[in-house]
């Protein structure tokens, strides 16, 4: 058998490199896919009646995006709720480390039944699922929480309705969007939990912001789309309120810019030669996140659309001036008295970056 695959090997290796690559793309990859699936076991439809079976948090711990904090705060929720969650993370599987995790992390029990909540999106469910070794003859109790950007249902996703017993979402933007599937089965919201750390406090001066200017931010994962994040409305409406004046400072919080020249290009092209808008490309662990953003006066957030909005809600949390688009997730918790609300317009989802260009699709554009 060896002497076979080795021959195989040898037979692969002599395709050209564009063969090779459709094959891969239209008949390895879809045949492991469905290997995959085969070989996973299907979720029950009732939550264990053991209240000792485990319950399971499995998600991005150690990953510094939305869908990672998204993890965390799922697991705090549970606690709250006077649960004792179990987090597993998969970070490293999908070779998303950036940070170190603040909550304790376990392996994935094996025990024949439980709860188990993936804080992973439909398409990378069945990778997530074999990861965890959840193969045939495993009776747990699936919940699936799926977070989502658009008004449309996500396109694709319900191929893996099947490997869920439930969905959580974290607004109720979402739970309409997924919940419009005639076939979705049960869809809920469940918020995200914000807390605010202890001793969470400013810090300018580890950030080098001046002590005396009043200071703004914008936030955006170059991985998340700048058009649907759009910092650019950001920019603009800081030059319009403030011009040059350098008694007012606007931070331009990105991440993975180095992944993304484009995205790079862009923003630094529209920022020009202000001297009061400073760009910072970084990775901050969960406590340098929190004291940056107690360093602040006031986030600006002109989006297009939110699942939920987790840096809005934490700004609030922090009792921080908010400017941010009157639509979609963040409606959830976004008022009058604890925000800004910006109108706005829909218009064709067009993405410049790729990430969201959905046919009939609409997002909003913030009227400035």
């Amino acid at each position: 058998m060896s002497r076979i695959h080795s021959l195989a090997r040898k037979v692969w290796r002599l395709l050209p490199e564009a063969v090779r690559h459709r094959m891969s793309r239209h008949i390895l990859h879809p045949v492991l896919e469905n290997y995959r699936r085969i070989m996973i076991a299907r979720p029950v439809h009732v939550p264990p009646s053991d209240k000792d079976a485990p319950l399971v948090v499995a998600g991005l711990f150690r990953t510094a995006s939305g869908i990672g904090e998204g993890a965390r705060s799922t697991f705090r929720m549970l606690q709250d709720e006077g649960k004792s969650p179990i987090a597993v993370c998969l970070s490293e599987a999908f070779d998303l480390v950036d940070m170190e995790s603040p909550i304790p992390l376990f392996e994935m029990p094996r025990a024949d039944e439980g709860t188990l909540v993936v804080q992973l999106n439909s398409p990378e469910l069945p990778a997530a699922l074999q990861i965890l070794g959840m193969k045939r003859g495993r009776s747990w109790y699936v919940i699936g929480y799926w977070a989502w950007e658009l008004s449309i249902f996500p396109p694709g996703w319900d191929r893996n309705f099947d490997l869920v017993s439930e969905i959580w979402t974290p607004s109720t933007f979402v739970t309409e969007a997924v919940g419009q599937h005639p076939k979705a089965p049960s869809v809920s919201t469940k918020g995200h939990v914000i807390h605010v750390p202890e001793g969470v406090s400013p810090n300018r001066e580890k950030f080098e912001l001046p002590q005396d200017a009043k200071i703004y931010i914008t936030m955006a994962d170059s991985l998340s789309s700048l058009d649907r994040k759009n910092p650019f409305a950001a920019i603009r409406y800081f030059k319009g309120m403030h011009g040059d004046d350098e008694g007012a400072l606007l931070i331009v919080k990105s991440r993975n810019l180095a992944q993304n020249k484009r995205a790079k290009r862009d923003l630094v092209k529209a920022i020009g030669e202000s001297p009061n808008i400073r760009l910072m490309d970084a990775t901050l662990s969960e406590p340098e996140r929190w004291s940056l953003l107690a360093s602040v006066d006031c986030l600006i957030s002109l989006h297009r659309s939110e699942g939920f909005g987790l840096p809005i809600a934490e700004a609030i949390a922090l009792y921080k001036e908010v400017v941010v688009t009157a639509y979609s997730g963040n409606m959830d918790f976004c008022t009058p008295e604890n925000s800004t609300l910006v109108d706005y317009e829909l218009v064709p989802c067009e993405d410049r970056y790729g990430r969201y260009s959905y046919k009939h699709a609409v997002w909003a554009s913030a009227r400035l």
